[in-house]
């Protein structure tokens, strides 16, 4: 999993990226190791020195965030949830990008613009954390590349770094925080089975010159989405024991100055016995890697969770130690299949009981989450009441058109259907 770095330098007002030229053939192919050069400030050793191990410092970095641990630069709130990449692939909506299964909202002109949009909705509700679910769209098979940056065209590439940052600046009273899901899969499509190259778009023309290493360690990729003003990159698929040490490894590199960037790992990583097997425990339940789990934060699907820990049953693995995890769970089925409002309250309280903090695109959900979160701070920026307080006779919404933005505050009667809460018809 080491990766072979260009020469970098991605800078923009709010994200500035320095990586560095390393010859794999000098150092050693380790899984732990990540040719990034170590800036000798907030994420040293502490005393200015290089020489350190790094198993030394591990976990204890001032990261610059406001504190000295990882931890405290990922907060223990909900992210709100946008669905770039649905597998949509027979949409007449800019039928050009089918093959890349983007949502329809993600195609064409205005795609960033209505990113933004989307970015302001989810501000209105009181969202500070965004995860923005495969931007790169998806294949149409198991492959999920890494060179992410690359699949996009050129318009979202320049706009982007230049429409997103802005936004992020200019129109929020707040900071918003930005995380991208992307690919994991380091390997050479070329070597893919299946690979032909009359399938070249499939595999988004990836690898076709130089070396992959070369395309996935360069400014674009990396440096592209750090240049979106980003605050993290969640990496499908990083768990499995062979990939996890390498992305705990760049999670430590990244996060520290000057990148200041989170790597999110997905699927929680689980312990495995000398056997090569997962350890269970008394109840036949998957025992998570302790160790794993408080180094860095990871992201785990509900679908994922049910198969592992069905209905709730007993676990030696929850509840978490929300001191020292960052857990996610994501809710990425149907918003149908939660139930109706109460339900679906129960539900968001039953992963939060477990120490879990939810990612989602249900407001009814995500406000619960946030009101237990986030219980002492008073609502702000337009945000309106939960759902089913029975206050909400108006709501305060954010309208972006043409790159500006505006509030107005519009009776529930006439609110647009996206703003509405599902669930609950207008009174």
């Amino acid at each position: 999993m080491l990766i072979n770095l260009s020469v970098l330098m991605a800078c923009t007002m709010i994200s500035c990226v320095t990586l560095v030229s390393v010859d794999d053939a000098k150092r050693p192919t380790t899984g732990d190791t990540f040719p990034l050069s170590r800036g000798n400030g907030s994420s040293g050793s502490g005393n200015g020195s290089d020489d350190a191990q790094d198993d030394d410092v591990v976990g204890s970095r001032d990261h610059g965030f406001g504190g000295d641990r990882w931890q405290d630069r990922v907060p223990r709130e909900p992210m709100w949830f946008i669905n770039a990449g649905s597998g949509l692939r027979n949409s007449n909506v800019y039928p050009e990008d089918n093959a890349r299964g983007f949502s329809n909202w993600w195609r064409g002109d205005g795609a960033v613009g209505e990113l933004i949009n989307r970015i302001g909705q989810g501000y209105d509700l009181g969202a500070r954390w965004f995860f923005v679910n495969r931007p790169m769209g998806t294949p149409g098979n198991t492959y999920v590349p890494g060179a992410s940056w690359l699949t996009l065209d050129d318009t979202k590439r320049d706009e982007l770094p230049e429409l997103l940052t802005q936004a992020l600046l200019d129109e929020f009273d707040e900071p918003v925080h930005v995380v991208w899901f992307v690919g994991s899969d380091m390997s050479d499509p070329r070597s893919y089975p299946g690979w032909t190259p009359g399938r070249a778009d499939e595999f988004y023309q990836l690898g076709r010159e130089g070396s992959w290493e070369e395309l996935i360690g360069s400014r674009v990729t990396l440096g592209g989405w750090i240049s979106t003003g980003a605050s993290g990159i969640g990496v499908d698929n990083s768990s499995p024991m062979h990939k996890r040490a390498h992305y705990r490894r760049l999670f430590e590199k990244l996060g520290g100055f000057p990148f200041h960037l989170n790597i999110y790992g997905e699927a929680y990583p689980l312990e495995f016995g000398a056997d090569g097997r997962t350890v269970r425990d008394a109840n036949g339940t998957p025992v998570l890697d302790q160790e794993y789990i408080e180094a860095m934060p990871w992201i785990g699907a509900t679908s994922y969770f049910v198969d592992r820990w069905p209905a709730f049953v007993e676990s030696d693995s929850f509840p978490l130690n929300t001191e020292t995890t960052r857990m996610f769970i994501w809710f990425d089925q149907r918003l149908a299949r939660y139930g109706d409002e109460d339900e679906r309250r129960a539900l968001v309280n039953q992963y939060m009981d477990r120490g879990l903090i939810p990612i989602t695109a249900d407001r009814v959900m995500f406000q619960e989450a946030l009101a237990r979160m986030r219980p002492l701070e008073s609502s702000s920026s337009g945000n309106s009441p939960r759902p089913g307080s029975g206050l909400n006779k108006s709501t305060t919404i954010r309208v972006y058109k043409r790159g500006q933005s505006s509030r107005t505050t519009v009776p529930d009667e006439q609110l647009p259907e996206r703003y509405r809460p599902r669930g609950r018809g207008v009174e």
